[in-house]
Order: structure tokens, then sequence, then C-alpha cells
């Protein structure tokens, strides 16, 4: 028989100057106008955020590119093209691909909604903060996001959702102790945050929609760790943000639990021929998600491949009767077998 080959995954569709601390907040010079009324500081409304223009700049330009200029922008092979590979290109090498992929909007809705928030929560941190502060505050945030969606789905997403919500709890724990930050978020912000937050999960849950919860609970903690930090030391801070990014980053040599990270190991088993442990493995992902498709359809040809192999030697060895049970196994799993139909054909009589 010719190599059995894996069947490609269905389509689903996901540090600073070292001599400085990590946060070089400056209080601006703000006019209160009440209690609970944002700061209004003329500086800051006439400041234009050059970063934060770049990073929205990038994602119209690939929003625009993927829509105007793919057939068919809803594949696998558009994304890679435009910056979101799938995930078994990543496991494979395409690391950039968790960067990249926060910037890749393919719905309107989808980006405008999160331009807004990149816009309002980036301009403040960018004007309080230092340039290579922001700088690795956004690309962190986009390789936490990305890499908290991979271990929990098929994919490390696509938008800058992630990152929206690590500049809101980055934002959100400094109001608490800085006043450069203090009532920039009213009460209506923060809680729409929260509630969309768990929104999101109960629209995923119930099927509505597939949405990278993953990268938004990510993303949070991982701008509140960062805010927390800038209390500390700077060795402090540096020690613990990049301890926290490495624990996530070995997800990608190794994520036992992720879905995605055992899918491609299977598929890798697959390809190489190591069908009985490959078997395992798509057991195990059945396991986590009994509707992943992708474990189903292989699972379901390797074990009808190592059957009918079964079936073959024993007919060939004229033990018809357990060759008969095999075929009769085959088409339980597949009812539609012409190979298992046929030679139960040819089998003598009982």
């Amino acid at each position: 028989m010719s190599d059995n080959k894996a069947t490609d995954p269905v389509d689903t569709t996901q540090h600073v100057d070292n001599t400085q601390s990590i946060d070089n907040t400056q209080p601006a010079s703000d006019v209160q106008t009440g209690d609970d009324v944002p700061p209004v500081d003329p500086v800051f409304k006439k400041y234009i955020p050059i970063a934060t223009v770049i990073f929205c700049a990038a994602s119209v330009v690939l929003f625009l590119g993927i829509n105007l200029f793919e057939d068919k922008p809803f594949t696998w092979e558009a994304y890679r093209k435009w910056g979101a590979p799938s995930f078994t290109e990543i496991f494979e090498g395409d690391y950039w691909g968790l960067i990249t992929s926060n910037f890749l909007h393919t719905e309107v809705w989808h980006i405008i909604f999160n331009l807004f928030w990149f816009w309002f929560l980036g301009k403040k941190i960018e004007f309080e903060s230092n340039k290579l502060f922001y700088l690795l505050l956004v690309l962190s945030s986009a390789l936490v996001s990305s890499l908290a969606q991979l271990s929990f789905s098929d994919a490390s997403g696509i938008g800058l959702s992630g990152i929206a919500y690590a500049f809101f709890g980055f934002v959100f724990i400094k109001s608490k102790s800085s006043e450069a930050y203090k009532n920039y978020l009213d009460q209506r912000s923060i809680s729409l945050f929260f509630i969309w937050l768990v929104a999101c999960i109960v629209i995923t849950k119930l099927g509505f929609m597939n949405i990278g919860n993953a990268a938004h609970v990510g993303g949070l903690v991982w701008g509140m760790l960062l805010a927390y930090l800038t209390r500390f030391a700077a060795y402090k801070q540096w020690a613990g943000a990049l301890l926290f990014l490495a624990v996530l980053a070995s997800s990608v040599w190794w994520s036992p639990f992720s879905v995605s990270w055992l899918s491609y190991q299977a598929g890798k088993l697959h390809n190489d021929q190591k069908l009985e442990e490959a078997m395992v493995i798509y057991r195990k992902i059945l396991d986590r998600d009994a509707d992943n498709e992708f474990a189903k359809i292989n699972l379901k040809q390797l074990e009808i491949y190592t059957l009918s192999q079964k079936a073959y030697k024993l007919q060939t060895d004229k033990k018809f009767k357990e060759a008969r049970e095999i075929y009769n196994k085959i088409l339980a799993i597949d009812k539609d077998n012409a190979m298992a139909k046929e030679n139960l054909q040819l089998l003598p009589a009982e």
C-alpha cells in the first residue's frame, strides 16, 4: 500500500533600556474638571503618537491588502501571505506570525472596534512612557496574546484585541498608583472591557462566533503584570517580565495541554509513518475536544488503514472468518468503504 499521509487540519478560522526602569512615566500637567471626569491636558490633546499611528496604519494596510487583493481572503494561504500563518507553520518555524497576526483583520467591524481602543489607550501610554518601553509593550503584548491563544485553540488568532486588552490592563492598574493615569478610564469603559471579556467567552461557548478569548485574557494579565512590576527596581521588572515570557514562549516547543501542539505532533508522526503513536495522540486530542475535525478525520483514516492491512494479511493466509470480521469493523467505521465491500464479496461463503 502507498504511504499514509495526514490530512491537513481543517481551517477553523488565530525589555527596555537596562539603565532605566520598565516604565518611565512622567505625570502629565492635567487640569482636573471634576472627580469623575478624565483630566483635560492640552499638551496631550495635541500630541501625535507616532508609534501608535504606524501600528494603526500597518493594520489598515493589511486589512485593505487581504480584502482587495485576495479572491479567497478566509483561507490559510491568504492569512499567511498577509501575516497570519497557521499553527502548523508556526510550530515549524514561522514564529514571526505570533506578532504579525495581531495586526491582520478581515472584517470592517473588527478593525474599527480594535483600532478605536488601540488608539485611545495606546496614545495615552505612548505619551506617558518612553518610546522604547511603548514599542516593547506592543510587541510583547502581541507575542503573549498569540501564545495564549495558540495554547488553547488551533490558531494564534488575528486582530489587535489581545494588545488592546494588554493596554487596558496596564492603564487600569497604573491608574491606581499614578496620577498620570488616574481617571483616564471612566467607570463605563472599565465595565465595558470586563463585560465584553465575559460576553465573548459565552458567545464562543454557545457556538455563535469563534472569538480569541485566550488572547484577551493573556493580554489583560500581561498588561496588569507589567503595570504592577513598575513598582519595583529595574532588575526585578526585567526578571519578572522575562520569566513570564520564557514560560509562555516554551509552549511553542512543548505544550502537552494544547490541542494545536498535539495536532502538530500527531500530524508529524502520521507523515513519518509512526501510525500507532499518531493514533494515541489523535485520541488525546478528541479527549480534549470531541468535535475536533482534524483528529476525527485522521484517526478514522488510520483506523481503516491499519484494519485493512490486518484483513488483507488474514485473507492471504486464508483465515477468511477473521478477515470477514475485520472488514465488517471497517464498514462500521465507514459504511461506504469500497475496499471492504469488494473484499467481502471475494471471500468464500461461510
